[in-house]
């Protein structure tokens, strides 16, 4: 119990972050959609009424990072959303009760290190000493530490952590509260056309970067009806992605000017095009979720870590039924 202390502290601030999303009652799914741009999927599912024609009764809750849908599952107050793998893996580790349904998209391509406009800096080296705007324990902060920065032949300690949500990063380089930072789109985009930041270069070269689809346990096993009509409606907006990634771009903008992210068509376009939909719990994906258990324990993160190639924390096959009848691939 001890252990997970941490994801419940970390919950009790979950109710400040996101629309607040009543306990599930008369069998409605909660669901949690991301601020940066994997979250999209859930924003197009809804506003293309996809779980509506699936007959899903449903409620959504948007949040600012993915580590906090990992603890609002955990604490049973949401039944799906999406995360980092790695604060996946560390949930796992520690014993929390939190199971893998998916992967909601590939985002190396979608996440860059940045710098103010006006830096000297032209790569990593050129920052050593400087503080680094990210946030503690995420799959960026997970990529940084042990992929980015020991290519550059550099130590995490070259780069005194600023621990901030996705949402603050471009605020805390602009205020100089930080030198550099790791954004996600649409807001770097966004940031890039307004002429306030500049990319230096994402991770792709660096780390397979992936988020993870996640679900409360309990919901899957009392309503796992819910779950297919939820990936029944999420996967068709993997397809729109795919078929008409215009329509996409146009229908997410209109979101995002509505939470005041003055978005453009063309530069949501462009943020879009980042993303790769690889959405299947491969065996690929179950070594990677170990050796990047491996890699927290060298951290420190972790003390130890299960064998993600067996864990019952897995499990995608509503996710694959889903796929398989509504003809996805």
């Amino acid at each position: 119990m001890k252990r997970l202390v941490g994801f419940a502290l970390a919950a009790a601030f979950v109710a400040g972050t996101f629309v607040a999303v009543a306990p599930a009652e008369s069998a409605t799914l909660r669901i949690g959609a991301h601020r940066s741009m994997w979250g999209s999927f859930e924003i197009i599912a809804d506003r293309m009424d996809y779980w509506k024609k699936e007959g899903l009764k449903y409620k959504v809750g948007h949040f600012k990072q993915g580590k906090l849908m990992r603890n609002a599952i955990i604490q049973n107050n949401l039944d799906t959303g999406t995360t980092g793998f790695s604060p996946f893996t560390t949930a796992i580790s520690k014993g929390a009760k939190v199971t893998a349904i998916g992967v909601t998209a590939n985002i190396c391509a979608a996440i860059n290190i940045i710098v103010p406009a006006k830096s000297k800096a032209k790569s990593l080296k050129d920052l050593k000493g400087s503080v680094f705007a990210n946030k503690k324990g995420t799959s960026t902060d997970f990529a940084f530490q042990s992929y980015v920065v020991p290519a550059y032949g550099l130590k995490s300690s070259d780069f005194p952590l600023l621990s901030v949500r996705a949402t603050e990063r471009i605020a805390a380089l602009l205020s100089g509260a930080a030198k550099a930072a790791m954004v996600g789109e649409p807001q770097g985009e966004i940031a890039r056309e307004a002429g306030y930041i500049r990319y230096l270069e994402n991770l792709c070269k660096y780390d397979n970067t992936s988020m993870m689809h996640v679900g409360n346990p309990q919901t899957i096993k009392k309503h796992p009806d819910l779950i297919y009509k939820y990936f029944r409606g999420w996967l068709k907006a993997h397809q729109l992605l795919k078929n008409d990634v215009k329509k996409y771009a146009t229908i997410y903008t209109k979101a995002l000017n509505e939470v005041g992210d003055k978005a453009k068509v063309s530069i949501t376009l462009k943020a879009i095009k980042k993303l790769k939909t690889e959405v299947f719990i491969t065996d690929r994906v179950k070594n990677y979720l170990n050796d990047m258990g491996d890699k927290q324990i060298k951290l420190g993160w972790i003390k130890s870590r299960p064998d993600f190639t067996k864990s019952p924390f897995i499990d995608d096959s509503i996710l694959r039924r889903a796929a398989k009848d509504i003809g996805f691939n």
